[in-house]
Formats: C-alpha cells, sequence, structure tokens
C-alpha cells in the first residue's frame, strides 16, 4: 500500500517510465531520432554523455534510460552524482533501480544522508524498490523528519522491505504522538502483507494489531482488521463476530466481507446465531453473506428468515434459499412464487433459474391441482423453463373456463411445442375476433416459429395456412415469415408481393424491405424495376439500398448493387441513399465515384459527405489523393457542415505531409 502523500510528491519507477516516455514522445521527429541513436550505445558512452557539462537534459535522461537496461557498476558514481539534480533525479533512480549490483544500495543510502526535500524522498522510493534491508536503521531515523513527504517515503520503504526489523520501526513510530502516523499506518499495512507473504503470520499480525488499535483514519483501521482475521481464519471467530455486532458500517462491511471467506461449518453457526439480534436491512445483508460462504447455513435458519415480517429478509431469504436447489428449497420457493405476497415476484424469477429436474417435476405436479392465478403462474413457469413434460397440461388448460389461465397456457405452448404442434397455435392465432387470446396466441405462435429447428418445415405449415385466410391474418403469417426467413419463407412472401389485394401486398412488400439478409436483394430489385406502382418502386429500391448499406456483403457484391441502384433509382432521394454505399468499401475508386457526383447539384452535397467518410478512412495510406480530393470538394462550393469537414481533413493530411 503506497499512501497517497507519497503518491502526490514521490515518482515510483513505473511512474518514472510512464513520464519519460510522455516527454520523449512529445519530441519533435529529430529528437526522437537522437533519442533512437542514444539508446544503442554501449553503457561507457551512455556515462560520457552524463558526464558532459554541456550535454543537453534529453539526451542525459535517455541515457539514463538505457543504462537501466545496460548499465554496469561504472555508471554507478556518476548516476549517483545526479541525484542532488532536481530534473535528472528521477532519471537516475530509473537507471539505479535497474542495476543488479549491491554498490548501488549503498549509494542510495550515502545519498540519503546527504539530500533533503524531493530528492531525499525520490532516494527513499527507490530504497524501497530494491528492497534494501541494511536500509532500515537509516530509514529509521528518518521517520521523525520534519517533512513530510520524507516521512511518507521513509515509511513507504519499510513497508516496501517488510522484515521484522522494518516491522519494529513502524511499531514505534506508531507508538509516538506524530501527526504523520497515517502514512506510516499505511506502510505497516504493506509491511503485515509483506511479512505474512513470507510466512511470518505471527509477526504480521501483530503489526496488523497495533495498527487497527492506533488513533489512524478508521479505513486503515478497518484494513488492519480485515488483514488480522483473513490470517487468523477461524480463530478469528470471536473477532469476526465483534465486527457483525458493530454499529460502525464501514466495520460491518468488513465484517461481512471476511465472513464470506474464513471457512468452517463452526463459524458458519456463529454468523447464523447473530442474524435475530441485527435490525432487518443488516439480517438481509448477513443472509446474502451465508448463502456466499463454502458451507451453507442451517437450512431451517433461512426457512425461518423465509417467514420474515421483513420483506428485504424474506427476499434475502429466498435468494439463499434457491442455493439449496433440494425438495424442501423448492417447495418452499414455489410456495413463494405462487403467494400473493411482495416477494412472489422475487421467488418466480429464482425460480425460473433454479437448476434440476426436480423443480421441473414439482411444477408439473403442481399444475395437476392448480387453479386460477396459481396455474397461471406455474404455466408461466412451466414455459420459461421449457418443461416439455408440461405440454399436456398446457393444452388442457386451453379449455379452462378463466380467460387469464387460457392466454397463460398459450404463451407457455409458444415455448412448449414443436413442428407438430405448431397447428395449434396457428389454428388460435388466425380465430376471427379480437379476443385477447387471439393476441396471445399472435404472439407465441412468433415465439415458437423463431424456436423451430426445422425452419423450412416451419415455413412451409405457415405458407400452407394462407390460403382461406382473411387478408389481416395473411399479413400476420407473412410477417411472421419475414421472421422465419429461408428459401420456402422468401419464395412465398415474394409470391405475395406481386398480389391483387393492396393489403396483403403493401405487407409484403414492407416485409421484403425489412428481411433479415441479403437473399430478399434480386427480389427488391425486381419490385424496383418492374412494379407499376411508383409506391413499391421506391418502397422496393430503399430496401434493396438497406441490403447494400448495413448487411454483410463482399466488397464487390457491394459495388454491384451501388451501380444497379443508381441505373434503377428515378428519384435523387434514392441515389443519395446509393451514394452512401461507397462508404462501406472505401478505396481510392469509390472515392474517385463519389467525387464524379460533385457536378450534380442535387447530389453534390450526398457525394460530398460520401468522399468525406471515404477519404477519413484512407488519410494515413493515401494522404496525397485524399488531399486532392477535399480540394475538389473545396472547389465545388459545398458549404456547412460537410464543408467543414471536407477542410478540416485537408488541414490534417497537409500537416501530416509536412
Amino acid at each position: 500500500m503506497f499512501f497517497k502523500q507519497v503518491g502526490a510528491l514521490v515518482c515510483d519507477v513505473a511512474v518514472c517510465a510512464v513520464a519519460l516516455v510522455a516527454a520523449l514522445t512529445a519530441l519533435p521527429a529529430f529528437a526522437q531520432t537522437n533519442a533512437t541513436e542514444i539508446l544503442s550505445r554501449e553503457p561507457d558512452q551512455l556515462v560520457a554523455i552524463l558526464k558532459a557539462p554541456d550535454a543537453p537534459v534529453f539526451e542525459k535522461a535517455k541515457a539514463c534510460q538505457r543504462l537501466a537496461v545496460v548499465g554496469t557498476s561504472e555508471a554507478i558514481p556518476v548516476l549517483a552524482g545526479l541525484l542532488a539534480d532536481e530534473t535528472l533525479n528521477l532519471y537516475a533512480r530509473f537507471a539505479l533501480e535497474g542495476i543488479p549490483d549491491p554498490a548501488v544500495d549503498e549509494a542510495l543510502r550515502k545519498a540519503a544522508g546527504e539530500l533533503q526535500g524531493r530528492p531525499l524522498a525520490g532516494v527513499l522510493s527507490s530504497i524501497g524498490q530494491r528492497k534494501d534491508e541494511q536500509a532500515v536503521d537509516l530509514l529509521r531515523g528518518l521517520l521523525g523528519n520534519g517533512d513530510p513527504a520524507v516521512v511518507a517515503a521513509a515509511a513507504d520503504a519499510l513497508g516496501q522491505i517488510g522484515t521484522s526489523e522494518a516491522a519494529g520501526a513502524l511499531k514505534k513510530a506508531l507508538a509516538k504522538d506524530t501527526a504523520q502516523k497515517a502514512p506510516i499506518a499505511d506502510a505497516a499495512l504493506a509491511c503485515a502483507g509483506n511479512l505474512a507473504a513470507a510466512g511470518d503470520t505471527a509477526e504480521a499480525v501483530a503489526l496488523y494489531e497495533i495498527v487497527a488499535q492506533a488513533d489512524v483514519p478508521k479505513h486503515l483501521r478497518s484494513d488492519a482488521l480485515g488483514g488480522k482475521l483473513r490470517l487468523l481464519k477461524g480463530d478469528a471467530k470471536d473477532l469476526l463476530l465483534e465486527q457483525i455486532r458493530s454499529e460502525d458500517d464501514e466495520f460491518f462491511n468488513l465484517g461481512l466481507a471476511v465472513a464470506r471467506e474464513i471457512p468452517g461449518s463452526d463459524v458458519t453457526a456463529a454468523l447464523a446465531g447473530e442474524l435475530k439480534k441485527l435490525p432487518p436491512d443488516r439480517q438481509a445483508r448477513l443472509l446474502e453473506a451465508l448463502g456466499d460462504r463454502a458451507e451453507p447455513p442451517p437450512l431451517s435458519t433461512v426457512v425461518a428468515a423465509t417467514k420474515s415480517d421483513s420483506t428485504q429478509v424474506r427476499e434475502a431469504a429466498l435468494g439463499v434459499l434457491a442455493r439449496f436447489n433440494d425438495a424442501e428449497a423448492v417447495a418452499i420457493l414455489l410456495d413463494a412464487a405462487l403467494s400473493d405476497g411482495d416477494v412472489a415476484a422475487s421467488a418466480r424469477e429464482l425460480v425460473k433459474r433454479l437448476e434440476g429436474n426436480a423443480v421441473d417435476t414439482a411444477i408439473v405436479a403442481r399444475l395437476e391441482s392448480a387453479d386460477g392465478q396459481a396455474k397461471v403462474v406455474l404455466l408461466d413457469l412451466a414455459g420459461a423453463r421449457r418443461i416439455t413434460a408440461a405440454e399436456p397440461a398446457a393444452q388442457s388448460a386451453l379449455a379452462d373456463s378463466d380467460p387469464a389461465v387460457q392466454s397463460a397456457a398459450i404463451a407457455a405452448l409458444g415455448q412448449l411445442v414443436e413442428l407438430d404442434g405448431l397447428e395449434l397455435l396457428i389454428s388460435r392465432a388466425l380465430a376471427s375476433g379480437d379476443s385477447p387470446q387471439t393476441a396471445a396466441a399472435k404472439a407465441a405462435l412468433r415465439t415458437a416459429a423463431l424456436r423451430m429447428g426445422d425452419r423450412e418445415g416451419c415455413a412451409a405449415l405457415l405458407a400452407a395456412n394462407l390460403q382461406g385466410a382473411g387478408a389481416e391474418n395473411q399479413v400476420y403469417l407473412l410477417e411472421v415469415l419475414g421472421r422465419v426467413s429461408g428459401k420456402e419463407a422468401l419464395e412465398t412472401v415474394v409470391a405475395n408481393a406481386n398480389s391483387d389485394d393492396a393489403a396483403i401486398k403493401d405487407g409484403a412488400t414492407r416485409i421484403l424491405g425489412e428481411w433479415v439478409n441479403a437473399d430478399a436483394a434480386p427480389a427488391l430489385l425486381d419490385i424496383a424495376q418492374n412494379d407499376s406502382e411508383a409506391k413499391y418502386r421506391i418502397r422496393a429500391l430503399r430496401g434493396y439500398l438497406r441490403v447494400a448499406r448495413q448487411l454483410q456483403l463482399p466488397e464487390e457484391a457491394r459495388l454491384e448493387m451501388f451501380h444497379t441502384a443508381m441505373e434503377a433509382a428515378q428519384r435523387d432521394e434514392e441515389k443519395q441513399l446509393a451514394l452512401d454505399v461507397l462508404t462501406r468499401i472505401p478505396s481510392l475508386a469509390t472515392l474517385e465515384l463519389a467525387l464524379s457526383h460533385l457536378e450534380q447539384p442535387a447530389l453534390k452535397e450526398a457525394a460530398a459527405q460520401a468522399a468525406v467518410r471515404i477519404g477519413g478512412k484512407l488519410a494515413g495510406s493515401e494522404p496525397q489523393a485524399v488531399a486532392q480530393a477535399m480540394q475538389k470538394i473545396a472547389e465545388s462550393g459545398v458549404g456547412g457542415n460537410v464543408g467543414t469537414a471536407a477542410q478540416q481533413l485537408l488541414e490534417r493530411v497537409q500537416a501530416a505531409a509536412n
């Protein structure tokens, strides 16, 4: 853990690297070329740069960067000499930290005894990065420094070193009355973590205890307690319960977090014993934590919580109960789902997600004797869970005297029937009248049709029912066929696009224009070229262009569709849409195609817009061609947003060329 004050004043290795890269990338091209040359030099040449009084700071920074990789003992004295330099301190430390030589540690310790302020804080950070155990005495002495940044850096270094001796220094500092306790405590937490990682659990626990009892910000004490609890595990049961009982939300939340992690059935039992002692909102949160444990809470405890007066507690208990997934738990969840209480909706969603055949069996069994609202809920659950064994019960429910049950049965069948049962839904969907059951059947048929594995068989069955149906129902069946798609569906809709019935023709052409794939393109083009009514020619051509603009196609096919659409279009509006197709296939050829329409007043703006969008995609690879194209747009007199965008792109590619 690195205290924020240190982070604001001292850069660690990662920050150094980022700062250096940022500085270098901002340099002009000649400087970056020089940087590349410096990075190829030998260590002795790099050292010579550092020694040269007139060498630019940039070159010295680059030399330090390279020495972090190739530096040897010969570079250490020179680098150490730069530590007092406010500008180069960071770069010199970056280099020193990368040199695997004990002399570096000696040089850093020596510098720490001579420097002050920001350079000193930086050196202490490097000592911590290198985990120099010989620096503990030096760092201990600096914990009383008058500069807060130095104190924070010294403490952080001790935390990173993470030895018993470093822990001792931090303990003594925490025992003193100092304004710098917070960064020292933060470092102590890091030190405890390092001790624990090294296997020194007892020393780590002791350090966590001191921080937990220190006069430091609450979040640090909470972190310390969390570290101690996680190390002690089951032995910390009583301390864990203290947090659960705490009136402070931060410590209560800590208890919940640790409760999810510490193993042991005895811990589970102890936590469960606290439930009734807590207010409802905390009971609910503790129940959720118990549900996340590897050892589940006693079923009786959870069942009792499902009967709580608190809605929040009951919902939490049902959520935990769903994880048991045994017969008793399923029965209770179904009871809650079938109730009219305030947790019924939550219980239903839980039942829908439960795993296992036992749940399906229980739902089917209850369906046999249920009625009214209970049957509605059970049918909904059966449909959501796709319980095929419930199909006979759903079919029987179609004859129920309760309209709500009938509608629920129809909806369930939409999720349950296979191809051989589809006719039942079709007959219901095409029934005369505008009843809720007819509307439910139409929705169920749409659902069922999209589920069918045999798409062609489904389409054939739907097509067969067109004959004899009224115009409105025929349009409905055509819409379902449009969702099913496939060869049979497309042929049926295309045939009806030539119907003598205006309503059917209108519906079929609309459905073709919204087809889910490019298969409808030839039929749309035929209508666009040959239909006797302008309304349908325009609609079909726009549908054809939607395919070209929005669906996945090979570039050659998309370009061919552009040319075909431009020939078929009789209005400027469709030609403008066609120009947009070119933006999906950016190339020098399509850029020229777009520009070729600049001279047509009605197409000028659309052509310019297409050219700008294509040019934006080609600017990196074809800057000269893009610049020429944008110049043509400027000369054409196109204004507004398109003209501005063209000018901006022109300036961008010109600047890149220079």
